[in-house]
């Protein structure tokens, strides 16, 4: 009767001996075709040892309920030998129907999840083939149903629920890391179309946090599944994680640091910075450091937890750069000639596509020691260096150029020696 109509948690049926004599504890129902009832333990002693056994009613209702179930049908047309040879306490018909049922039940499962997609719209964009783990999931839900029918007895139900119950979790821990892996594709084909590369480190570290959490999850379900008492884990993981997160201070500050650094974008992968007069080129942002390529090709190392608090100057996140000069011509230039000189050189800002229209001038400012001073101020629209490089050399040729053609010159230091002539008198003294 227990084998074909017990429902309840065994593993969740008391162990305690401490309870006094006459304790009744209920740990499940029978659950019949016309009638329930419930299953009743009694605390009782034997040869000084306390031990738990059914009640006279759970007892009673055995013939009851049997009638309900009797042995099954199938059994009237099986051969002899099939029904009173036991293997494991069950006999071989029933244990060879319980193994044969598995690719059975795993076959209908695939059918079953096909059938489902197929009837999806197929707007939806969902695979047309079944996910493994939706077949395995949903095949053991069957194969389990199959096992009762059978008669799987209950003593081999516990184990077999165990067992069950650690696949299960497996399924749905694989499942939800293949949603986490469609997601996070997902998400980078649209960060990278974006151009979003620190958003890109952020996923890739949420999608690792998320990931612990659920095998922490599945592992904390797998030990409730065996009986133990989690709570007594959770207790253990607050107190240990305060240890570690006394001894691990920096660890943690690092972690943060990279966190917000992450989180605010004040630096992407790829952005050129200079901190502390150091220029470099991020090429990652990891949980405990960032790694900087510095113009000498070497690799800088900052701990999060510093970068953090630094002053860091992002030459990437620029969206002009800066072209400042001073040009200096002779003394020999004429007032006439620098006039026409300071507006060509006007002129050249003004018709230069990549010249900022509203932040551009040319100045004459000071009468320096070996040369006439010009200040030529603008700012290029753009934020690569390289191309920079590039308008930078063809404004100065152009000057050049200008500065030749107004029959000016460049000044360079030079010193002028006068030498006075002395009288006969000093000469002879």
């Amino acid at each position: 009767v227990l084998d074909r109509g017990y429902e309840g948690k065994i593993e969740a049926i008391s162990t305690r001996s401490e309870a006094p004599a006459g304790t009744r504890e209920v740990v499940g129902v029978i659950v019949g075709r016309e009638q329930t009832a419930p299953v009743t333990m009694i605390r009782t002693d034997r040869d000084g040892r306390p031990v738990w056994l059914f009640s006279r009613d759970t007892v009673a209702l055995a013939p009851q309920f049997f009638s309900e179930f009797g042995f099954p049908a199938v059994e009237a047309v099986l051969p002899r030998q099939l029904i009173e040879t036991h293997v494991l306490d069950m006999p071989v018909w029933s244990f060879l129907a319980i193994i044969l049922a598995l690719p059975l039940c795993l076959l209908l499962s695939w059918a079953i999840n096909w059938l489902v997609l197929r009837m999806l719209p197929a707007s939806w964009n969902f695979a047309r083939k079944p996910h493994p783990s939706l077949v395995i999931f949903l095949g053991l839900i069957l194969h389990s149903g199959a096992a009762r029918l059978f008669g799987l007895p209950l003593i081999y139900r516990l184990w077999y629920n165990r067992v069950l119950t650690v696949l299960w979790i497996a399924l749905v821990v694989w499942a939800i890391f293949s949603l986490i892996s469609h997601a996070d594709r997902r998400m980078r084909d649209y960060l990278t179309a974006k151009n979003l590369t620190s958003t890109q480190s952020l996923l890739q570290l949420g999608r690792r946090l998320l990931q612990v959490l659920v095998i922490l999850g599945a592992l904390l379900a797998g030990l409730r599944s065996f009986g133990y008492d989690i709570t007594a884990v959770l207790a253990g993981l607050g107190i240990g994680g305060l240890a570690i997160a006394f001894a691990a201070q920096k660890t943690l500050e690092n972690v943060f640091g990279g966190l917000t650094l992450l989180s605010d974008q004040s630096i992407r992968v790829g952005d050129a910075c200079q901190l502390n007069g150091t220029l470099g080129v991020v090429e990652d942002i990891g949980l405990r450091a960032t790694r900087f390529r510095t113009i000498q090709r070497s690799l800088l190392y900052v701990p999060n937890g510093q970068l953090a608090t630094m002053n860091i100057e992002n030459l990437g996140q620029r969206d002009r750069i800066l072209f400042r000069h001073t040009v200096g011509v002779t003394y020999s230039t004429t007032p006439g000639q620098m006039r026409e000189l300071l507006d060509a050189l006007r002129e050249l800002l003004n018709t230069h596509e990549k010249v900022a229209q509203d932040a551009q001038r040319v100045r004459f400012i000071a009468f320096g020691a070996s040369s006439l001073n010009i200040d030529v101020f603008a700012q290029i629209l753009t934020n690569d260096f390289l191309e920079f490089l590039g308008i930078q050399e063809e404004l100065m040729l152009k000057i050049m150029d200008i500065v030749t053609a107004h029959g000016c010159s460049f000044a360079f230091p030079t010193q002028s020696l006068h030498i006075e002539s002395i009288s006969g008198d000093a000469q002879k003294a």
